[in-house]
């Protein structure tokens, strides 16, 4: 298989390099003969939003005989402009995936004026008229873009009354557990962004307290350039929040409940002048997973095998409060400021137990127990943003924007586990063997400050540079209790800094039909570690640098070609670090260790995407190896009790592929479906044992929605998710699938969805961890077959504005405008 990839990869890697010297097609008869010298340019935009619309594909024909002369794409102002054109008259058609076609007919290229701007061009959204029904195409659930996918949430009605991580659990290139834990491509090393702006929480934490109805799309972003923090050796994911822009007082409101106590509410709110813009928002949701679990260890000591089964419950619950607001105001028509801010609380609590007999052969020990287990994570988190954008021309290819961002987030977290003696039918509840109470207090305080500029240069070509200083102070006290006693082995108190402060650039522009971007990133980090048991603070000092690179190809037949290159940084935080003990429960440790080293990765990806009208196919290539992997390790201590920490092991690989198709199959029927395989090969040591350990990795996805009218739709998906292997265990594969059916009412105005997640029952989370000393097994599973019921309704009908000016399109919100 490995041999199979590799293969495949270089097929794909020689054809790039065949077809990046496939010339434009040269003019006929006799105007192959006049000087090429000519241009045209001009700028593409969304008639609806009127946003850029980049990656727009421009095709420029002879007008005598209507034959292609060549063609482009815009870039990501929306701008474009082709060269080295023969004198004649033209016809010029500008199109996208979704959108109707314009034509701007009579377009001449003469001696005394070779260049032609064509100004804005607008394309307006796919229309067809049947009898008396306006048909009105939508925007694909998923779009490819040279260096992201992005998700179309308005789309998946499957993720009505849910979170973000419900709306990336059917997405390309990301997989999601059965507890909502986020990885992209196998890592749960990513960054999010909201807005382009990082997360006050983090990882899969963010993206649980985010509710799918107010989230307008998501950016996947395996590859990011140099403008992005190089934090998360898996890539960016980006929430774009919705944001309306038409003029006077708009909003929506969402209500969902379902089965199992899941409740959720939101609210936007839009209030919009010439001069300012308004803007505030509310959410409130709780939602417990009702679930159950299954262990089994073994461990062997002395000739000895001791034997530990667990069965009960595994309940958890999720849930939190939010409210933001803003506002921008428009000075002129070139500059803008922005002040924004949130405030919230968030809780992850959890309640399981069971069943446990722990017995040795031989031996005489048979234990038969109940153990209780309460936990709760809580806490408050804010953020302030203000920011700044001068544009220096009509487009805002020539701008200065800088902003400052301060986070807090301060939490307690603790964790009761009590374990029974009991009888062996579990009846009958004896004396305590231990009753441990332990609890976490953090606080943390981030600020960051930033300022970008953009140069327009000739021909298409643009330069931009950037700094940012990131600073992060964060303190942990761990307490430790049996009996209500308090025990100083356990317990400590951390204090965690780290400075970072980068300097960027980048160089983007066109060669005819080759778009390129080439970027480098130098960043200075300063970290120290200061813990209670430790005479001298653990220290960092270092300098690192990230360089990247995106090509883009685009023939006229509708295909595209793309590479890239990216290096990563994924830094260790203070609970990796903290050299302190932690209590995790009465039979494992958790120790951190503070000479952790940051792991490095490098990444490269090849993609060809094919066009068919509304439809498009994608096959994407990529490598990706990480050095010094950062892995966590278990080890057997002589008095039985596992100890947890985390090691940098050498490195490990991934080379693989995903396809993917997003096809209107009848006016209907819409299926997206993907299928990516990719093989892992792991390298290392373990505790001083060699590690080479390898699997072929593959998962596969579908989405199909069938619309009986223009508003009545269904929608079904499937996921399926194949073995993986890690350094010391495996994973079994898993399958869920989800079924929803959406009705509007009252002329789009209120709609309601009903969605069964989990029809067959088969989402469960199970696998084994292994070493010389030890063997365990474990199996989780979620109650199945979850109803949910959403409302949504639309003040003022919530649409966007199409005659919005162009310094209120928010142009701040996407993960563009972040470095």
């Amino acid at each position: 298989m490995k041999n199979l990839l590799i293969l495949l990869f270089l097929i794909l890697s020689a054809a790039s390099t065949v077809f990046s010297q496939v010339p434009p097609a040269a003019p006929a008869g006799g105007m192959s003969a006049v000087q090429k010298n000519g241009k045209i340019k001009g700028r593409i935009i969304d008639a609806e939003s009127k946003t850029p619309m980049e990656y727009a594909n421009i095709a420029i024909y002879r007008k005598d005989d209507s034959k292609l002369v060549t063609g482009g794409m815009a870039n990501g102002v929306g701008e474009f402009e082709i060269g080295d054109l023969p004198m004649g008259a033209y016809y010029v058609e500008a199109n996208f995936i979704g959108f109707e076609k314009t034509t701007v007919a009579d377009v001449k290229i003469i001696p005394h004026a070779t260049t032609v701007d064509m100004g804005t061009i607008e394309l307006e959204v796919s229309r067809q008229q049947i009898g008396a029904v306006e048909v009105v195409a939508e925007r694909n659930r998923i779009e490819y873009k040279i260096d992201k996918k992005v998700i179309n949430v308005t789309n998946d009605i499957n993720a009505a009354g849910g979170t973000a991580v419900t709306v990336l659990e059917n997405t390309p290139s990301v997989e999601v557990d059965i507890d909502g834990n986020v990885s992209l491509r196998g890592s749960s090393s990513f960054t999010v962004l909201i807005d382009g702006r990082p997360s006050v929480l983090s990882g899969s934490d963010a993206l649980r307290q985010i509710p799918s109805s107010a989230i307008q799309n998501i950016e996947i972003i395996t590859n990011p350039s140099v403008k992005y923090d190089p934090d998360g050796m898996a890539g960016i994911i980006n929430i774009v929040m919705k944001k309306n822009i038409l003029s006077g007082f708009n909003g929506i409101v969402n209500v969902n409940a379902g089965t199992g106590k899941k409740y959720g509410t939101d609210l936007t709110l839009n209030y919009k002048t010439k001069k300012y813009n308004l803007f505030f928002g509310a959410n409130w949701n709780d939602n417990t997973d009702e679930g159950t679990m299954k262990s089994t260890r073994e461990t062997y000591m002395n000739d000895t095998t001791t034997y530990l089964t667990m069965e009960g419950k595994r309940d958890q619950n999720r849930g939190g409060q939010q409210l933001k607001g803003g506002f921008d105001y428009f000075l002129s028509d070139n500059t803008s400021v922005t002040v924004s801010g949130e405030i919230g609380k968030y809780n992850f609590g959890g309640e399981g137990g069971g069943k446990m007999r722990e017995y040795q052969v031989p031996g005489d020990l048979d234990l038969y127990s109940i153990q209780e287990n309460i936990s709760s994570r809580e806490g408050n988190y804010g953020s302030v943003t203000t920011s700044f954008l001068s544009k220096f021309n009509e487009s805002a290819t020539h701008k200065l924007e800088g902003s400052f961002n301060y986070r807090n987030r301060a939490g307690l977290s603790y964790e009761n586990i009590g374990e029974y003696v009991s009888d062996a039918s579990y009846l009958q509840r004896k004396e305590a063997l231990s009753q441990v109470r332990t609890t976490e207090d953090d606080n943390s305080d981030d600020y960051r400050l930033k300022i970008d500029y953009t140069l327009p240069l000739k021909n298409g070509a643009k330069f931009e540079t950037g700094i940012q200083s990131r600073v992060e102070r964060e303190t942990e006290i761990f307490n430790f209790k049996n009996f209500d006693i308090n025990d100083p082995k356990y317990t400590s108190d951390m204090d965690f800094k780290e400075d970072i402060h980068s300097i960027y650039t980048t160089f983007s522009g066109n060669v005819k039909a080759i778009q390129y971007m080439l970027g480098l990133r130098g960043e200075y980090t300063k970290r120290s570690i200061d813990h209670s048991s430790a005479t001298t603070p653990y220290t960092l000092d270092r300098f690192d640098y990230f360089p990247s690179a995106h090509f883009s190809y685009e023939l006229l037949d509708k295909s595209q070609f793309m590479t890239s290159y990216s290096r990563r940084i994924n830094r260790p935080g203070g609970r990796e670090l903290d050299p302190f003990p932690n209590y995790m429960n009465q039979y494992t440790i958790r120790i951190g260790n503070p000479d952790l080293k940051p792991e490095y990765t490098d990444s490269y990806e090849f993609s060809y995407m094919k066009k068919f009208g509304n439809s498009f196919v994608s096959l994407e290539t990529f490598y990706r190896t990480t050095n010094d992997l950062i892995t966590q390790v278990q080890k057997l201590k002589e008095d039985g009790i596992f100890e947890m920490s985390t090691q940098n092991l050498n490195r490990d690989h991934s080379l693989g592929g995903e396809l993917m198709g997003n096809i209107n199959m009848t006016k209907w029927l819409l299926v997206n479906t993907s299928f990516s395989i990719y093989n892992y090969k792991l390298q290392g040591e373990v505790l001083g044992k060699s590690v080479d350990r390898k699997s072929t990795n593959y998962s596969g996805r579908l989405n199909a929605t069938i619309k009986f009218s223009g508003d009545s739709r269904m929608q079904l998906t499937g996921y399926y998710r194949g073995p993986s292997v890690s350094a010391q265990g495996d994973q079994k594969s898993m399958i869920f699938t989800n079924l929803s059916y959406r009705q509007d009412f009252m002329k789009k105005k209120l709609s309601a969805t009903l969605s069964v997640r989990d029809i067959l029952g088969t989402a469960k989370f199970e696998g084994t961890s292994f070493g010389d000393d030890f063997k365990s097994t474990f199996k989780m599973q979620r109650v199945p077959r979850v109803v949910m019921l959403t409302l949504s309704y639309k003040i003022n009908n919530y649409k966007m504005d199409r005659q919005a000016p162009s310094e209120q399109q928010g142009e701040g919100g996407g993960a563009d405008d972040m470095f």
